[in-house]
């Protein structure tokens, strides 16, 4: 069973003003996360809840402490942890005999965001 995480108050439009407040696009934002740019549609467009996780983070870019540093080369983010359990439950609780269509999509899409959060441990840019 997978584990409930703690939710954020932001709304949608909390989020887009937080983007706009960073001066990045909705591209750009994704790829700060670290999540695909459909998933970071799904926060702005309110279809995903926003968890305690993507609030900190969000935070963390708007106001950095520790003299601005962020994540070191090599390390998820507790939001970029997140993501990644939650879509492996999704994975595991899908069941896979007689896979349809739209099993297919998703277990494609639930690739494609770990594969984007994988490639986060690489990048050097926060």
């Amino acid at each position: 069973m997978a584990k409930r995480l703690a939710q954020s108050d932001w709304t949608a439009d909390d989020l887009r003003l937080k983007r706009e407040a960073l001066g990045m696009n909705k591209a750009e934002m994704s790829r700060k996360l670290g999540v695909t740019y459909r998933q970071y549609m799904y926060y702005e467009k309110g279809h995903t809840k926003i968890s305690k996780g993507l609030e900190q983070f969000i935070n963390d870019l708007l106001h950095p402490t520790g003299g601005g540093k962020e994540k070191s080369q090599g390390t998820l983010t507790d939001f970029q942890k997140e993501r990644i359990d939650r879509l492996l439950t999704a994975i595991q609780n899908y069941p896979t005999s007689n896979l349809d269509e739209k099993g297919q999509k998703i277990l494609s899409q639930c690739v494609d965001e770990i594969s984007t959060l994988t490639q986060a441990l690489g990048d050097n840019d926060g």
